[in-house]
């Protein structure tokens, strides 16, 4: 286990204007029976995921409350991360040949990592199920244990979700995004809690005119001119050529149009790098198509100026997550339009705060409907800010969560 992340200090009263002194004063509230509870968190990544930017605010903002939160990272291995892979996606549905020596390098980093649990915790909540088995390999104590799982799991490949479920059954709680990822046959207590979004990270936070332009031209991308921009990993199932067909099609009314695909994740294994590879060559003669791909240079700043700077935001498809980038775009007021999968028509809501579409046909006479009515596009702009200022922002989520650790410590032996 890697040590503890040093975060920089947050306040609670710098999000006074976006949800008001009443909302933090009940936070306040929430917290103080609490106050001074041990809380360690573990996750497999500190940069590059949702989990990760959701804990980069959510625990120095519970500290600030008065709750003792840590965050650390796993420790492992490039075999184990090969594995760690794997699992994620066998339990997002994917086919993956699983194998004896893949379940021993498992559970070998997962009793490692356990061995490197020397402190004591009140509460331990693991994020992503690739760690969980870390708690088999933790001797009988009085910590709480919660399963915090940010992926749908109702299409797991059932060996592996049956080599997951044993460790599974040893933790107090589990914590879902949505209630459609839950599966039926989860042996513990669950519990929904959606993501939410920091409106004063730098992912979201207001940026002047000359960085916005700045960093678009270094990409490449003419800041005068008309932009659609998917978000998203780098996989099938956000069908990334789907977004270049559409994009095709409505050029046509707009010649001037762009479209910047911005990669989330690197291209790791044959059918992601096949992806890549055909999304390459599908634009290979499209200068007006640029391919962003993840990198040192791409931030959090970065899809804050990709998301502010489009005229519309689109997400052809997702592969069993939340999508939350959505709701970033949603904040910023920027017109989206998606397909019905995952957890992105609890954000969009069809004619209400953005459009929903299926077939590439649809995705082109949305995005076009959208560029030609400004005023459609104001509206759903303005109506998803209201929806994310209602069920997605990092003051809800404190509030879920303080509630569970209140549950927890009321339950304490």
């Amino acid at each position: 286990m890697h040590g503890t992340l040093a975060l920089s200090h947050r306040a609670l009263s710098d999000l006074k204007d976006v949800a008001g002194e009443e909302e933090l004063e009940s936070l306040r509230a929430l917290a103080r029976p609490i106050e001074g509870l041990r809380v360690l968190n573990l996750s497999v990544t500190r940069f590059g995921t949702g989990t990760a930017d959701l804990l980069d605010s959510a625990v120095p903002l519970l500290s600030d409350l008065g709750v003792d939160v840590h965050w650390q990272i796993v420790r492992t291995s490039e075999d184990d991360a090969a594995v760690q892979r794997a699992m994620y996606q066998a339990l997002g549905g994917v086919f993956v040949s699983w194998t004896r020596e893949m379940t021993d390098t498992w559970l070998s980093h997962a009793e490692m990592n356990a061995q490197m649990l020397t402190d004591p915790y009140d509460v331990v909540i693991v994020h992503d199920p690739q760690p969980l088995a870390i708690r088999s390999y933790v001797p009988e104590d009085t910590a709480k244990w919660v399963m915090d799982c940010h992926l749908d799991l109702t299409s797991a490949q059932t060996d592996v979700w049956m080599l997951l479920r044993p460790h599974v059954e040893k933790y107090d709680k589990a914590i879902f995004p949505a209630a459609n990822f839950v599966r039926g046959d989860m042996p513990i207590e669950t519990r929904i809690v959606g993501p939410a979004i920091d409106p004063n990270n730098a992912r979201n936070m207001q940026l002047p005119d000359s960085v916005i332009r700045d960093v678009l031209g270094q990409y490449g991308i003419d800041a005068d001119r008309p932009m659609i921009c998917q978000i998203s990993p780098c996989d099938a199932a956000s069908d990334l050529c789907g977004a270049v067909d559409a994009w095709d099609i409505v050029r046509k009314r707009y010649p001037d149009l762009q479209l910047a695909i911005v990669l989330t994740t690197e291209p790791h294994d044959p059918e992601e790098r096949n992806c890549y590879e055909r999304l390459a060559e599908r634009c290979r003669d499209e200068p007006s198509v640029k391919i962003v791909p993840v990198g040192t240079v791409l931030g959090n700043v970065e899809f804050n100026v990709f998301q502010r700077a489009a005229s519309v935001v689109i997400q052809r498809g997702l592969r069993k997550g939340f999508g939350l980038w959505v709701s970033d775009a949603l904040w910023k007021e920027r017109p989206c339009v998606v397909a019905p999968a995952g957890g992105l028509t609890e954000q969009v809501l069809d004619g209400e705060t953005g459009l929903v579409a299926r077939t590439t046909e649809e995705f082109a006479a949305a995005i076009e409907r959208l560029l030609t009515d400004q005023a459609l596009a104001k509206k759903l702009g303005e109506n998803g800010r209201r929806h994310v200022a209602n069920h997605f922002l990092i003051t809800r989520y404190l509030r879920d969560y303080l509630q569970i650790l209140n549950e927890l410590h009321r339950t304490e032996p």
